[in-house]
Parts: C-alpha cells; sequence; structure tokens
C-alpha cells in the first residue's frame, strides 16, 4: 500500500462537504472507470472527516492551506483505490463537486509548475513532475494520482463485500482491503512478534464520538475455526504488547480483545481525536509497503 496513507488518505479527506448534512456513503459504482487490481478501497463521509483532513498536509498537491481549503469547500464528496507498487500508478482518487475547471486550467496553463500531457484514450491532463501528482479536472468531477488519472471506459467497477453495507453504516470512512493480513503481519514483523495473521477481506470504518473516533475492523475468514484460531493469534498478540514499550499508535490495534463473529473477527481500536487519527495514517502506511 505504500505512501498512500500520508498523501492519497489525506487527498481522499480532501472531501470538504459545502453543507453539513447527512451523507450516505458511495455505491460501488463509484469507482466505475477505475482500473482493476487495487489492494484497497475506501469511501469517506467528507462532512464528518474534516477535522481529520485539517490535521495532515496536502500542500503537496500545490497551493497554500488556503487555497486549498477554498478548493475543498467545493467538494462533496470521494472515493479512493490503492494498487501494488511498481504498477502505473499507486492511488486514484476521484473527487465530486462544482470546480471551476476553466479558471484552473488557465492557472495551470500559467504555472510552470505543471505540464499539459495526454492520456492513452486521448483525454488530456495536467501533470506536476515535481510533486509526481496528475490532476483531470471537470466541472463536476476530479481525478488526482500519482498515474495517469483517466478513467478507463467500460471497465467493471469492484463489488463490495457482502457484509459492507452495514458495516459502513454511519461512518467517517470505511473501504475494504483485498490483501487484508499484508498490513497486519508487517506490523508485527517489524515489532518482532513472531506470529502470521490469515486472513482474507479485511474491512474497516472510522466512527465518530462527539471529538474523537475509533475504528472497528472486521477480518473475514474462510471457516469458523480459522476465525477461532485467529482469536487466539491476536489475544497472543496483545500479550506480546503488553511487555513492549510501544507509542500508543502501534499499540491501538489491540486495544480490546478481539470478537468472534461466526467466520469473521471484529476488533475495535482505541479512542483517537483526529491529530491522533493523522498520526496513525502516517505511521502505519510505513508497514504497508
Amino acid at each position: 500500500m505504500g505512501r498512500f496513507i500520508p498523501l492519497g488518505i489525506a487527498l481522499l479527506f480532501a472531501a470538504c462537504a459545502t453543507s453539513p448534512k447527512t451523507q450516505v456513503l458511495p455505491e460501488a459504482e463509484s469507482f466505475a472507470g477505475f482500473p482493476q487490481g487495487a489492494l484497497a478501497y475506501l469511501y469517506v463521509d467528507t462532512v464528518k472527516a474534516r477535522p481529520i483532513l485539517d490535521a495532515i498536509s496536502l500542500e503537496r498537491i500545490g497551493g497554500n492551506k488556503g487555497s486549498i481549503a477554498a478548493a475543498l469547500d467545493k467538494t462533496t464528496s470521494a472515493v479512493a483505490a490503492l494498487y501494488p507498487k511498481g504498477g502505473p500508478r499507486h492511488f486514484l482518487v476521484a473527487a465530486r463537486g462544482r470546480y471551476p475547471s476553466f479558471q484552473a486550467s488557465l492557472s495551470f496553463a500559467f504555472s510552470a509548475a505543471w505540464k499539459k500531457r495526454r492520456s492513452e484514450t486521448g483525454v488530456s491532463y495536467w501533470h506536476s513532475p515535481q510533486r509526481g501528482i496528475s490532476i483531470l479536472l471537470n466541472p463536476e468531477q476530479v481525478f488526482i494520482s500519482d498515474g495517469d488519472p483517466v478513467p478507463v471506459p467500460g471497465v467493471s467497477f469492484p463489488q463490495a463485500p457482502e457484509a459492507f453495507t452495514s458495516f459502513s453504516e454511519h461512518a467517517v470512512l470505511a473501504g475494504w482491503l483485498t490483501e487484508g493480513a499484508m498490513p497486519f503481519n508487517q506490523l508485527l514483523h517489524s515489532l518482532e512478534i513472531p506470529l502470521q495473521i490469515p486472513a482474507g477481506q479485511v474491512l474497516f470504518s472510522l466512527r465518530q464520538s462527539e471529538a474523537y473516533y475509533q475504528g472497528v475492523i472486521r477480518i473475514e475468514t474462510p471457516s469458523v475455526s480459522e476465525a477461532k484460531a485467529l482469536v487466539s493469534l491476536f489475544s497472543i498478540a496483545r500479550l506480546f504488547m503488553a511487555n513492549l514499550d510501544l507509542n500508543t499508535w502501534e499499540t491501538v490495534f489491540f486495544a480490546y480483545p478481539p470478537v468472534q463473529d461466526g467466520a469473521a473477527l471484529n476488533l475495535w481500536t482505541g479512542t483517537l481525536d483526529a491529530q491522533g487519527v493523522a498520526l496513525l495514517f502516517t505511521q502505519f502506511s510505513l508497514y504497508s509497503n
């Protein structure tokens, strides 16, 4: 998953709605045109995520905090996909809203930092070699990527896991990992904890209670017996954690005992404020390459 967390998820949070209404998380159709093969998919409730966005720096995409905030105020929703390292792109973000695309295109045209490029499908977009960012800007939608940002016509969109709709209800953000065990096992390896977690898809969400947030992680396994074994593995990992001198972000995934739900395992993180969530995303990226 690489360096998407400090940048790509931050970009995804860059979807601040213009009015404080309750927003329903987008459907899978929101990923129409996204290239296949992503490691993770992410939705966001952009109104509730604004405090987290304010804690994450977005200057890499250009401009100062004031100009970025003004652009974010025009955005109503966003989704993102993360891709394996070594491919044509590592992340792709799609944000919806109402954008001054003509004025923005003029600004890009007169900026030495941005160059016009053309995708394989013949669509023009803007690219910043210095920042390694490409932007396709339309009046109602913006695509941002570290590769070609132009959606591919005719590509079928991914199907969300069966439990995702109910799992993501009332979430600030929610998504799923297609290779769910990888970041957890790399974290355990970095802490020299001799465990390997078997898992298929992993669903995750972040929920808000007043000024604090709590993550919920659902790990799906092929059978009830494997889920039971996974409960034991996580319980052992919690014992290892108790004997290590760790920072809060390293123990946040093991704050509470795991709970088995049929062939799945549910984990609740410790509570964090917006700054803590931003730090967690940044630090966890180190263990998801």
